[in-house]
C-alpha cells in the first residue's frame, strides 16, 4: 500500500510557513454528537440505526455557522437540462480534504481534520477524523484514501494524471501511516498543493468507498470479466466510473447505492430523462452545529430538470424555487425577477464574484498567419484595442448599468490585489488609440474604412464567443462598432464549449473571449498572467511548450520564461507572505506586457432565496474553482424559520 522508497518527512515542526490546524478540535468532541433529526432518533429507537453519538465520528467537526437550526422540510431547485451536473455539485458539495473559508482567502480543514507541511513545501501529513464513516455506516479511513489515489489516480488505466496531484511533471507519492493518518510527498516543492485540493477536482483524493468499489475493480477481483459480461458493461473500467462515479462527472449522480461523506445522499438519480433529482439526508454525516445537533438541518433536496432557460426563469417568478442563481442570473433578467418577488414569495439574492472581469479578450499571440502574428504581438496594438474600447458603453448597453470597467485579477480587498494589471488603460481614448495604429503602419484604409495590413488584406478578424454566454455575445456586439472606428472590423463567431476550446487549444483563433473570473487566489492557475494551462488562449502554443518541456509548441520570449521561473519559484515555497511577494512580481511583468485585456468587474448577479430560508450568507461568492454555495456557504446548516 505504500510506497517502499518514500523518505521520512525531516521536519513536521509546526512552521510559521504554513500550518493548517483544526481550530475547533480544543476539547474532546465525541460528547457534543447528541442531536438528530427526529425521523433518524426513530430509527435509533427501532434499533436501524447507531446513536448518532457513533455515527459522526469521535472528532466530528463543529460548524459555527450562524443560527442553531430546526430540522425538517425542502430546498427546491432547478438544473439547466439533464447535462447540468454542476448545479448539483453547487447544491451538495464535493468535500475534499481541506476547503475554503467563506472569505475565499484561507484553508480550512474539512474531511481532514488537520494538515501539516513540511517548510520546503514538498510533505503534507493528513489527519483524518478518527470514527468517520461513509453514509452506508461502513468506515472511512486510509483503506480509502489508498484506493483513490493508487488504484485510480495513478492508475494509467484510467488517463493521464492531473497536473493538479503534480509538481514539475512528477507525480505525487504517498504512504499510508496508520489507519487515520497519511502522508503525500513530492520530488519538488509544491506550495500550491493544498490550494488545489480545496478546488472540486481535490476531492478525488477521498472519493472512492474502498468496499464499495473494490469488486469493480481486477486487482481485488479474480471474477472481474464474468461481472463486467453481467453488467453489460464493455470493460472494468467503464463499469467501475459508472457505480463508484467521477468529482466532475454526470456519473456521479446515477447511483443511489454509491456511499458518500456529502450531507445528502442520491435518491432520485439523474437518469437520462429524469425529470427531477433528489437527495435525502445523510445519517452518518460528520458535522455538528455548536450544541452537537448533527447536519444537515434539512432533510431533502429536490432539483427539477429543465429543458428551457426561459422556463426556469418563469418558475423562479412564480416561487417554485427555494434557492437559485445558477441558469437565471442573466442581467436581462433582473428586472423581472425583482417585478415579481411579492407574487414569487421570494427575495433577489446578491451574488458576488471573487474577482476577475467579464469579456476577457485574448488575441491569438501564436497565430500562424506570420502577417497577423506580427501585429498581434505588438504591444501597442493590444493597447491601441484596449483605450478604443468604451467600456462604460457596454456595461451600460449589455449589461444594463452593472459593472466597473476592470482589466482582470483579484479584487481590492485582496491581498492579492495588482493594481496596474487591474486598471491599465482602461480610459477611453480614441484620438491616442488611433495614433498608436498609425504608428504600425497601418495608415492605409479600404472604401469600408478598415485599416489594411501590410500585405493589402483588411484588418479584419474573427472574435470566438461560447455560446454559454449571452451576455458576452451582446458585449462583442457593442464593442464591433466601437473598433470600427479604429479601422478594425471583427466579426463575432459564436460557437459551443467544445469547439471553442478546441479552436483555443489548436491556436486556429483570431482572437476570443470569455468570462474570465479566473482570479489568481492560491490554487487557481493565474492563466491571466502567463500561458500555463488551456485557458490562456492568448498563447496556447508557448503552453504547450512549456507543459512538453520545450519538445512541442512554440518556444516563447525571454520575458516569458522569466514568469515561467517565478511561477516554479512560488510552488517552491509554502510562506504565504513570500508567495504573495512573488505572485506580485510576477503579475509586474505580465503587467508590462499587457498579452490580453478586460472590459468589466464580474458585477454581481442576482438569483432568488424563498423567504424564511435562513443561515443564507448575505454576500456569497461564486467561482467556478469550487462548488458554491456547497463546501463554502454551508447549506447543510441552512434550515427553514416556523
Amino acid at each position: 500500500m505504500s510506497v517502499s522508497n518514500f523518505p521520512r518527512i525531516r521536519s513536521l515542526k509546526r512552521c510559521s510557513a504554513l500550518v493548517i490546524l483544526s481550530h475547533l478540535l480544543s476539547q474532546p468532541v465525541a460528547a457534543q454528537a447528541n442531536g438528530q433529526a427526529p425521523e433518524l432518533a426513530d430509527l435509533v429507537a427501532k434499533g436501524e440505526l447507531p446513536p448518532v453519538s457513533e455515527r459522526v465520528s469521535l472528532e466530528p467537526e463543529v460548524i459555527n455557522y450562524g443560527d442553531i437550526g430546526r430540522y425538517g422540510g425542502v430546498i427546491r431547485f432547478g438544473m439547466g437540462g439533464s447535462s447540468d451536473e454542476g448545479t448539483l455539485r453547487q447544491a451538495v458539495g464535493t468535500n475534499g480534504l481541506v476547503r475554503w473559508h467563506h472569505n475565499l482567502s484561507e484553508l480550512t480543514p474539512n474531511v481532514a481534520r488537520k494538515v501539516e507541511v513540511s517548510d520546503d513545501a514538498r510533505e503534507f501529513v493528513f489527519h483524518l477524523r478518527k470514527g468517520m464513516k461513509w453514509s452506508d455506516g461502513d468506515s472511512f479511513d486510509t483503506e480509502d484514501i489508498a484506493f483513490s489515489i493508487e488504484d485510480i489516480l495513478l492508475n494509467p488505466d484510467f488517463g493521464e494524471l492531473s497536473t493538479r496531484f503534480q509538481s514539475r511533471g512528477e507525480p505525487m507519492q504517498f504512504e499510508v501511516i496508520d489507519q487515520h493518518t497519511f502522508r503525500i510527498f513530492f520530488e519538488h516543492p509544491n506550495g500550491e498543493f493544498l490550494g488545489q485540493m480545496a478546488r472540486e477536482e481535490g476531492a478525488a483524493l477521498n472519493f472512492y468507498a474502498a468496499h464499495y468499489c473494490k469488486p469493480f475493480h481486477p486487482d481485488y477481483n479474480p471474477d472481474i470479466e464474468d461481472l463486467v459480461k453481467q453488467e453489460g458493461a464493455p470493460d472494468w473500467r467503464t463499469l467501475l466510473i459508472t457505480k463508484c462515479g467521477e468529482v466532475r462527472d454526470a456519473l456521479r449522480w446515477i447511483n443511489p447505492e454509491r456511499p458518500v461523506l456529502d450531507p445528502w445522499v442520491l435518491d432520485e438519480p439523474l437518469s437520462g430523462g429524469a425529470t427531477r433529482v433528489t437527495f435525502r439526508r445523510n445519517p452518518y454525516f460528520w458535522q455538528v452545529d455548536e450544541q452537537g445537533n448533527q447536519l444537515p438541518y434539512i432533510g431533502t433536496l429536490q432539483a427539477r430538470v429543465f429543458q428551457d432557460a426561459e422556463a426556469m426563469t418563469l418558475a423562479a417568478i412564480a416561487g417554485q424555487f427555494d434557492f437559485q442563481y445558477r441558469r437565471i442570473d442573466a442581467p436581462g433578467n433582473r428586472p423581472v425577477l425583482a417585478q415579481n418577488r411579492e407574487k414569487g414569495g421570494y427575495e433577489l439574492y446578491e451574488v458576488t464574484a471573487a474577482g476577475g472581469n467579464y469579456g476577457w479578450i485574448q488575441p491569438n499571440l501564436n497565430h500562424k498567419d506570420p502577417v497577423i502574428n506580427r501585429l498581434f504581438n505588438e504591444r501597442d496594438f493590444r493597447v491601441a484595442l484596449s483605450i478604443g474600447t468604451d467600456r462604460q458603453e457596454i456595461i451600460d448597453t449589455a449589461l444594463l448599468g452593472e459593472g466597473t470597467p476592470w482589466q482582470t485579477g483579484p479584487f481590492e480587498d485582496s491581498p492579492l490585489h495588482h493594481r496596474k494589471v487591474a486598471t491599465q488603460y482602461l480610459e477611453y481614448d480614441l484620438e491616442e488609440a488611433n495614433r498608436l495604429l498609425d504608428g504600425l503602419g497601418l495608415t492605409e484604409r479600404n472604401e469600408e474604412g478598415v485599416r489594411l495590413l501590410s500585405d493589402g488584406r483588411p484588418a479584419r478578424f474573427l472574435m470566438d464567443v461560447r455560446n454559454s454566454f449571452p451576455h458576452i455575445i451582446d458585449m462583442m456586439q457593442v464593442l464591433g462598432p466601437q473598433w470600427r472606428k479604429l479601422g478594425i472590423q471583427i466579426d463575432v463567431n459564436v460557437v459551443d464549449r467544445s469547439l471553442h476550446r478546441l479552436r483555443s487549444r489548436e491556436g486556429d483563433h483570431d482572437m476570443t473571449t470569455d468570462s474570465g473570473n479566473a482570479t489568481w487566489m492560491p490554487g487557481q492557475l493565474p492563466s491571466a498572467l502567463l500561458p500555463i494551462d488551456s485557458s490562456s488562449r492568448h498563447a496556447p502554443l508557448w503552453t504547450v511548450w512549456y507543459e512538453t518541456g520545450g519538445k512541442d509548441g512554440v518556444e516563447p520570449p525571454d520575458h516569458v520564461k522569466e514568469r515561467y521561473r517565478i511561477w516554479e519559484s512560488i510552488f517552491a515555497t509554502a510562506d504565504p507572505a513570500e508567495r504573495i511577494r512573488r505572485y506580485h512580481a510576477l503579475a509586474d511583468v505580465a503587467a508590462e506586457q499587457f498579452e490580453a485585456f478586460g472590459i468589466s468587474k464580474n458585477a454581481s448577479t442576482y438569483g432568488v432565496r424563498k423567504e424564511g430560508l435562513m443561515n443564507v450568507m448575505e454576500g456569497m461568492k461564486s467561482t467556478g474553482q469550487f462548488p458554491s454555495p456547497a463546501n463554502v456557504f454551508m447549506p447543510q446548516a441552512w434550515y427553514w424559520r416556523k
